[in-house]
């Protein structure tokens, strides 16, 4: 059993060499900034936004850090640890990921024939039903309840192949349920501003009641983990509050995040609604005044 507390040095000697999430990773940031400078050779007035591909990577290089580096042989270890990996890939990475609108920038780039296709593609069924979004806040709440909060979290922690179907499965999740929340590429569900709100508030407040159920355990709930902790580590209760703590307080920041762009978002459309009513309703009053002077020049060439 590990009894010394390992050093700066030691920590950053572990990183994890995992070939498929490796080959993703680089083939997804590849594939999106090949087609992000194309865009912006050819359509040049009307370019990507290079702000959109700074989240897309940003959003690929936390899910590096999640799932490549000292955190994921750590959280193997330590439930803390683990819980954090899992904040970084469902909770911070997704969002980044689809603000970078990768669906559009497809789109943008390719000819008529791949257009049609992914058209189809997310205008099929199997599509339409997981991004409902009661589907899709169902398929996250029941997932990470599912990989998080039962025996399973125990059971990835010495199997690479259940490790990676956890991660992959919960970055997959979390792209399906951050979907209509932010709506940054089309969609077949766009919900109303309020709507998408409350679709956040509603997770925010799930994940709090699970966090505060965990809060009020008096004994580990992941006992093997809790077994098997090293000597250096904390106590079983002590690492299973931080570790729900991180994920609740981390999380938090997400959803609070996430709520004020969507007001920001509801108030800048609102915004332009109003500017373009007030528009309409200023040429409909030109054209009445043009109309009403057009009459009377005619009622005088009469008399």
């Amino acid at each position: 059993m590990e009894t010394q507390v390992p050093g700066i040095a030691e920590i950053f000697t572990h990183w994890t060499i995992d070939v498929a999430w490796i080959v993703l990773l680089l083939g997804a940031g590849f594939v999106y900034l090949r087609a992000f400078r194309r865009v912006n050779a050819t359509m040049p007035r009307v370019p990507h936004p290079a702000w959109k591909a700074w989240a897309f990577c940003a959003g690929l290089v936390i899910i590096a850090i999640g799932v490549l580096s000292p955190i994921e042989y750590y959280g193997n270890r330590l439930l803390f640890v683990d819980f954090l990996g899992f904040l970084l890939i469902t909770m911070w990475a997704p969002p980044l990921l689809l603000i970078g609108s990768p669906l559009t920038l497809a789109f943008r780039v390719s000819g008529k024939p791949m257009r049609a296709t992914l058209r189809r593609a997310y205008r099929s069924m199997p599509v339409r039903v997981i991004t409902f979004p009661i589907t899709s806040w169902l398929i996250f709440a029941i997932g990470t309840w599912v990989w998080q909060f039962s025996k399973l979290t125990d059971v990835a922690t010495h199997n690479m192949l259940v490790r990676d179907v956890q991660e992959f499965s919960l970055v997959a999740m979390a792209l399906i349920f951050w979907t209509p929340a932010l709506c940054t590429d089309p969609v077949r569900w766009r919900p109303p501003y309020p709507v998408r709100g409350l679709y956040v508030f509603v997770e925010m407040t799930h994940k709090a009641f699970i966090g505060a159920i965990f809060l009020a355990m008096t004994a580990p709930y992941h006992t093997e983990m809790a077994r098997n902790l090293p000597a250096w580590g904390p106590n079983a209760m002590y690492d299973q509050t931080l570790a729900i703590l991180i994920l609740w307080i981390g999380g938090n920041m997400v959803f609070l995040l996430a709520i004020g762009g969507i007001i920001a978002r509801w108030m800048a459309y609102e915004g332009r609604q109003t500017a373009r009513i007030d528009k309409q309703i200023a040429k409909e009053h030109e054209a009445a005044v043009r109309h009403k002077q057009a009459l009377e020049q005619v009622f005088r060439k009469t008399i």
